[in-house]
């Protein structure tokens, strides 16, 4: 039985995080075999239209992952950027295009959509042999 994930984000009203699951149910719908992952990321009064933005990531596939590897060698930061673009679904595309969002807001959330499953080697040669 698939338990539930419940959205918690920091400074969100509980309408608009209704709004933001709602949205990620959708996703889900039309990419049914898909990790959607909502990243939110605060505006700057001074700067920004928005209080906050959203954007909606997918897990990236193995040829975005190995595209994102082998950037990474050369530049972190462009290499984030082609990840964000790769697996933007839906939502605030600003979070990509404005250098400020991306670099101080989004690119540091962006490794919740690499983050490695737990695992472990199961070893089943018996000792001593």
């Amino acid at each position: 039985m698939e338990e539930k994930e419940t959205i918690t984000i920091e400074g969100l009203t509980p309408e608009r995080i209704k709004e933001v699951e709602e949205k990620v149910a959708s996703l889900k719908a039309s990419h049914p075999k898909t990790r959607i992952f909502p990243l939110a990321v605060e505006g700057d009064p001074d700067f920004d239209e928005k209080d906050v933005y959203i954007g909606y990531f997918k897990q990236p596939s193995f040829i975005e992952f190995s595209k994102y590897l082998a950037a990474s060698q050369k530049d972190q930061a462009v290499a984030m950027r082609a990840l964000a673009r790769d697996c933007f679904l839906d939502g605030d595309k600003c979070l990509i295009d404005d250098d400020s969002l991306f670099l101080f807001g989004l690119m540091g959330q962006l490794s919740e959509l690499i983050k490695m499953r737990q695992g472990k080697l199961v070893n089943l040669s018996k000792t001593g042999k």
